[in-house]
């Protein structure tokens, strides 16, 4: 099977494998909670995965406006993101609250204000894990901390061109592996802000935002092409990932592996839309998958609940136990989605990208026969 190439893939409207790499992430944070799967599965890589689609994929929506309309609508992105994020998580947010008050758990106390506010990272960052309810939502602090910020940085840097807005990325990460290296090496930061912090954790964003300017390329695509040509290509990062979490001290973990991580996760990534269309790797979009790739993000508010609902569950054996904590978690993420979170999506269209209309200036001949608009949009 001859499997089309990515500069074909990506002017698809839904890019194919993305929600089956959301699945791959988001069972990977599961299945390591749970305990039984932590020697073959990570937290830490299906957090650092989410973290690159995420980079990735606004970067990705926000060249396609900026392209289209000049500029981007800030209005129309944050309104398009609170829509889809909000409702789910304040919602998840009341409940969980609410439960430890109910049962006295006081860790939650102090995690209330950081969590309806989004610094939940710097929360835990400077705590440590809680055993509340809600310590796990750091990483949503992290990407809505994205989300504030990348838009207007984009936009500032697409006003010098693309070339500024790559050197930016790159400039940025490594700024973020030495600074992530030095605080937790010499300053005795300590794991949990080398973990929690947006300061110690943008480069994994910074690389997808990367991995969506060079995917505009068509040196870089024909790359892309070449390593994600045959079905076990994709192993090579998946198993550079696996020796990246079982290899090397504390301060490559703390320090580098966060970086190389993402690096590895975002070659994971185009290879696997690619790789999606063939045989070997099209369960990824298998409806199951296309299915819990769409509910991933709420899976990921509740699957804590839905694994000790499972624990509680103590006369069946424990892969039992597991299965059904899995199944539970896809229930509550089930009924968040089908319930709350559509009622919202339903409302995105009000905030669509929609293309400038030409002014009358725009539409006078131009006697030298030089389209200036389209000439400023090649040099940028």
């Amino acid at each position: 099977m001859v499997l089309p190439n990515l500069e074909t893939l990506l002017k698809e409207k839904k890019l194919p494998g993305l929600d089956g790499f959301r699945m791959i992430a988001v069972m990977a944070v599961l299945l390591a909670h749970s305990g039984v799967g932590s020697l073959f599965f990570s937290a830490r890589h299906g957090v650092a995965g989410f973290f690159v689609l995420s980079g990735f994929l606004i970067t990705w929506l926000l060249l396609k406006e900026h392209k289209k309309t000049g500029t981007v609508s800030f209005r129309n992105f944050y309104m398009r993101r609170s829509l889809r994020i909000f409702p789910a998580y304040y919602a998840f947010l009341l409940v969980s609250i609410s439960w430890d008050l109910f049962r006295g758990n006081d860790d939650i106390k102090e995690a209330i204000v950081p969590g309806l506010f989004y610094f939940m990272n710097y929360q835990n960052a400077f705590e440590g894990h809680s055993t509340s309810s809600i310590a796990h939502v750091w990483s949503l602090a992290v990407e809505e901390q994205f989300y504030l910020l990348w838009p207007i940085l984009f936009v500032f840097l697409m006003g010098f061109g693309r070339r500024y807005a790559i050197v930016f990325l790159v400039i940025a990460s490594l700024v973020v592996l030495i600074w992530r290296s030095y605080s937790y090496t010499h300053l005795d930061y300590g794991p949990s802000y080398a973990y929690n912090a947006f300061d110690t954790r943008f480069d994994n964003l910074a690389i997808g935002c990367l991995l969506a300017f060079l995917a505009e390329k068509p040196r870089w695509l024909s790359m892309f092409d070449r390593i994600s040509s045959r079905f076990w290509m994709s192993f090579i990062p998946l198993t550079l990932l696996y020796m990246s979490k079982h290899y090397g001290n504390s301060d490559y973990a703390y320090g580098p592996a966060f970086t190389i991580d993402a690096l590895l996760l975002a070659i994971l990534l185009v290879q696997l839309i690619r790789l999606s269309s063939g045989v070997f790797w099209g369960w990824l979009n298998h409806p199951l998958s296309i299915y819990l790739g769409v509910i991933s993000y709420p899976i990921y508010l509740w699957h804590m609940w839905g694994l000790q609902a499972g624990d509680k569950l103590n006369f069946l054996p424990e892969w039992l136990q597991l299965l059904a904590g899995v199944v539970i978690s896809g229930v509550l993420a089930s009924a968040s989605y089908h319930f709350l979170e559509k009622r919202f999506l339903r409302l995105k269209h009000r905030y669509k990208v929609v293309e400038a209309k030409p002014s009358p200036s725009s539409m006078v001949v131009n006697p030298t026969g030089v389209d200036n608009l389209a000439t400023r949009e090649r040099s940028s």
